[in-house]
């Protein structure tokens, strides 16, 4: 309830917000909905552990100094049920701002025909959806979370984070998809496993969702997500674990996709539009079915990707099912650049694969690893290219690359980090700088050395008080850090686990 405190000697105190408490029993609500309908803008539904068979609305929006929020209660995790409802939605936020959900398990809705766990839909900003474990979504079109600018006026900042999407059955849509008028955003964190088309999609041009095809989703940033077993049912399986269709403006750094259909694809299905300022970096691509990653529209009639950058990222032996495509394909694109990537071709050695469409792209400064091969194959416009040399001699492209091993430290078991003996080390083109980010996949400085390393991993050699510590180890009762001190096993394994003991 709202306390409305006194004003008086011009002291003004503010508004206290309220938490509305829903428990199957013994609580002021046990409908999740009934205390959404009593909450005002700035409270907050708070939901204990229990079974809630209901599908939500948001009445109201909060505020960016009170936001209105549906969450769960600490150490709690509350299941909301879809058995028993024939498809729909969840959890619908239409033309709502600054509110949040955070915290529940959503599951088992059947039947469904364009449906999801969440649904963001019209106007509004400030959106937060986070911590949700969201699953068995099954019909068609039954998607985890789905963001829809459809107005005139965009959804503006929202952050879709940390949370798990599996078991659902988008196909032929998406299971996490941001679409339309859609300016400002966050997606870190997620897992989405296990579906049946695309995993990650940011779209523009469908005028089915938003008439104006030149309001796309843009300037966001999609980020450390995990995404595996992404697979299309139909069309001969091209879903894409990551995606970006139509759209522009965004960052895909730090994240982790394997067992998809393509790993990661910049294109544009909508004849017209131009996919245009996407950096895709920092990222592990590794044993996708058919090509770590691709750009470009699909045929000639479609639209096309240009001016994106494709730097750092490592791809490790995807093309799993022998397509031909290998590890990077280049289809209708051009002024796009291929930069300081680590490529690891499977044995049947295919680095990179293009045939007409491909038009003044750049492929420089890479390093290219052919397991079990002397040299691996590059088919540029169609025409095919044994080794680094020979397609540096038949085409120009290929300039200060590396054609050796790329000494990984554990590959067969997907530590693709670097090791010391790597020539990876150091061997990056610092003409990117500026768009290579400030941190690799983990999270550690982009920039450890002389210059920047060819892969997502920037090699650094162990924290600064390794050597302090392992000395002091070995010299039973020595001084570690300015104290007295045991010398124990603990130290190595806070060492090995990333942990120093002198920080």
């Amino acid at each position: 309830m709202k306390k409305v405190l006194w004003i008086g000697l011009l002291a003004v105190w503010p508004l206290v917000a309220a938490d509305l408490i829903v428990a199957p029993s013994g609580a002021p609500f046990t409908s999740i909905q009934a205390a959404l309908d009593a909450a005002q803008a700035d409270d907050r539904v708070v939901v204990q552990d229990g079974e809630y068979r209901e599908q939500l609305v948001f009445p109201r929006s909060g505020s960016a100094a009170a936001r209105f929020e549906l969450v769960a209660a600490e150490g709690h995790s509350p299941i909301l049920d879809g058995t028993g409802f024939n498809g729909g939605v969840m959890v619908m936020i239409r033309n709502r701002s600054f509110v949040t959900i955070d915290g529940f398990e959503i599951r088992n809705l059947s039947n469904i025909n364009d449906g999801s766990g969440v649904r963001v839909l019209g106007a509004g900003e400030g959106v937060h959806i986070r911590n949700n474990r969201i699953h068995h979504m099954l019909g068609t079109h039954a998607m985890g979370i789905t963001v829809y600018g459809t107005e005139p006026e965009a959804i503006r900042d929202i952050e879709i984070s940390g949370n798990q999407i599996y078991e659902c059955e988008p196909a032929q849509s998406e299971a996490l998809v941001l679409n339309g008028n859609i300016d400002g955003f966050i997606v870190s964190d997620n897992i989405v496993r296990d579906v049946n088309n695309i995993g990650i999609d940011f779209i523009g041009g469908e005028t089915d969702i938003n008439p104006d095809q030149t309001l796309v989703a843009r300037n966001g940033v999609c980020a450390r997500n995990i995404v595996e077993r992404a697979n299309a049912n139909y069309g001969g399986g091209y879903a894409a674990g990551i995606y970006v269709d139509g759209a522009r403006d965004i960052v895909i750094e730090q994240n982790r996709v394997t067992g998809c259909d393509l790993g990661i694809e910049i294109g544009a299905e909508n004849t017209g539009l131009v996919t245009s300022g996407i950096v895709v970096r920092n990222n592990w691509v590794y044993r996708n079915d058919k090509v770590g990653i691709v750009f470009g529209g699909y045929d000639q009639s479609v639209g096309r990707t240009q001016n994106c950058f494709f730097l750092n990222n490592t791809l490790y032996e995807n093309d799993t099912l022998g397509e031909g495509l290998g590890e990077f394909w280049i289809q209708w694109a051009s002024q796009n650049i291929i930069a300081n990537n680590l490529v690891r071709c499977s044995d049947q050695g295919i680095w990179l694969y293009s045939e007409a469409g491909n038009q003044g792209n750049v492929v420089t400064n890479n390093l290219w690893d052919a397991l079990a091969r002397s040299a691996g194959l590059f088919v540029w416009q169609g025409t095919e290219f044994e080794g680094l040399s020979g397609f540096q001699q038949g085409t120009g492209q290929g300039a200060n690359g590396l054609s050796q091993l790329a000494q990984l430290r554990d590959p067969e078991n997907f530590d693709f980090h670097l090791r010391s003996d790597s020539p990876a080390i150091d061997r990056g083109s610092v003409v990117y700088e500026d768009l290579s980010g400030d941190t690799d996949i983990d999270g550690d400085a982009r920039f450890a050395g002389a210059s920047i390393d060819i892969g997502a991993d920037e090699y650094e050699s162990l924290p600064t008080c390794f050597y302090t510590v392992c000395a002091a180890w070995l010299q039973f009762g020595t001084t570690l850090c300015g104290e007295e001190t045991f010398r124990s096993v603990l130290e190595p394994v806070a060492l090995l686990n990333g942990t120093c003991p002198c920080q």
